[in-house]
């Protein structure tokens, strides 16, 4: 499995358009920690490892909640973490 900075960037914007919900960018999340446990995940490109790794998990909790109907992070806060790395 690979995973490129266009991946991260689809995900973000998937998720922020609502066309995924946060439980599947967990998924999709967590597809890749399962995948770099069995040494099958790949970084393309290899030299943005850290930066594409952070966003998987970053991801791979974005669906937690503080209360039953509130988000630790709300939509404002995924914008801005997007922009900032990502984007």
């Amino acid at each position: 499995m690979k995973i490129s900075i266009l991946d991260v960037q689809k995900i973000f914007r998937d998720l922020l358009n609502h066309r995924i919900s946060r439980e599947d960018a967990e998924v999709w999340a967590t597809a890749r920690m399962n995948a770099l446990d069995n040494n099958e995940l790949f970084f393309d490109p290899a030299t943005q490892e850290e930066l594409l790794w952070n966003a998987v998990i970053y991801l791979s909790g974005i669906g937690l909640k503080i209360v039953p109907e509130e988000y630790m992070e709300d939509d404002d806060g995924i914008k801005e973490m997007f922009d900032t790395y990502w984007d």
